[in-house]
């Protein structure tokens, strides 16, 4: 099968991940030996590349140790937070939520009934997030603020239209399929591909496809997923890291059944009581706030205006004009970054994120010096 375009997913990952936002990756979970007719790595990927949402539900297991620092969600003793929370008060809207969402593991239950209905349930203990497509009507719901956000699809919106990735981006990555989706549009020159032993997943028999980069300046060790022998669904990504046993990134279906999801699951109605914001299908806010509230200043991260180098040792460059406002004042700096030659540094095991004195933000799947050698050239 002829390599697919190139992808940005991975330094994409390494600049979310530290920045606010990350597409979630996922964990092979050899539960049992099965024995299936062997294919090539190149069968095995047209059989990934054959699936298409149909309908299906599941439960994800979603387990996270990229080293991300546990931060105070509120801001400071003055304003609620315990005593002695000042120092790292001053932390962006919404990073909290997200360094906690990526940290340790977490459960997701997901519907799906063709490309235009789309249900993902997260949970961390009795709070729960919510994205829900049904048609053109988009809900997201986050009951620890207990604030829902509305998005109408222009008509004609086809599955992959504006919008849609609210319903499958963000928490709606909670999924193996979404992260496999970009690992395997990204395949080239640069990646072995190989057939790891047949597994089980989820009480399914599968194919163990495993992604090994060609360049030393990666942080990437290995990428493994588990392809469904039956549908060719991806049941399960892990993502290892340079020097690392256990997998940085592992989510995997614990349970997966092919029977359409009910379709009351697809309807969603805001609490009462909830904040409820519309938004239009490109992002921008609109002033219809059903009861009054603070407004989310969340805004999404700005985008890499390049990405230079190619494949696994990418890097992804963010101009300083468009570095979200705030992140290079946080205190937050002062305790969890380290200094460098040229700017301040935040690491994890996957990802390498440079806040150079310039003001522009460099970030990818790479070690430091290979960002110090990108910042190099201006």
């Amino acid at each position: 099968m002829a390599p697919q375009q190139r992808s940005t997913w991975i330094p994409a990952v390494a600049v979310l991940v530290i920045v606010g936002v990350i597409a979630l990756g996922g964990g092979l979970s050899a539960n049992a030996q099965t024995d299936l007719p062997d294919r090539t790595p190149e069968e095995v990927l047209e059989l990934a590349a054959r699936h298409h949402d149909t309908s299906f539900s599941g439960t994800v297991e979603a387990s996270f140790a990229l080293g991300l620092p546990q931060l105070p969600t509120q801001q400071g003793p003055e304003q609620g937070g315990p005593e002695g929370s000042a120092a790292v008060g001053a932390v962006p809207d919404g990073l909290a939520e997200v360094f906690s969402l990526f940290s340790g593991t977490h459960e997701a239950r997901v519907f799906v009934d063709g490309s235009d209905r789309v249900r993902v349930q997260v949970f961390d203990g009795t709070d729960e997030r919510n994205v829900v497509r049904n048609g053109r009507e988009i809900w997201a719901y986050d009951s620890t603020e207990n604030r829902a956000t509305r998005v109408s699809l222009p008509e004609g919106t086809d599955g992959d239209g504006p919008g849609h990735g609210m319903a499958r981006g963000g928490i709606g990555d909670m999924a193996p399929e979404r992260l496999a989706e970009k690992a395997l549009a990204g395949l080239d020159p640069t990646t072995e591909v190989t057939v790891g032993e047949d597994t089980r997943v989820a009480g399914r028999d599968a194919y163990t496809l495993r992604l090994d980069p060609r360049t030393p300046d990666t942080l990437v060790e290995d990428v493994t997923l588990a392809v469904d022998a039956a549908t060719g669904a991806p049941l399960s990504v892990r993502v290892r890291a340079v020097g690392q046993e256990d997998p940085a990134i592992s989510v995997e279906y614990t349970s997966y059944s092919t029977e359409t999801p009910d379709a009351g699951l697809f309807e969603f109605t805001p609490p009462a009581g909830a904040e409820v914001e519309r938004v239009r299908p490109d992002g921008g806010m609109r002033p219809d706030v059903h009861r009054s509230g603070p407004q989310d200043a969340g805004g999404h991260p700005a985008g890499a205006d390049a990405v230079l180098g190619s494949g696994w040792d990418a890097v992804a460059v963010i101009p300083a004009e468009k570095v979200p406002e705030g992140l290079t004042d946080s205190p937050l700096l002062d305790q969890y970054a380290m200094d460098s030659a040229a700017g301040r540094v935040l690491s994890t095991p996957l990802a390498t994120v440079l806040l150079a004195d310039d003001g522009r933000v460099l970030a990818g799947p790479v070690p430091l010096e290979r960002l110090l050698e990108v910042a190099s050239f201006g």
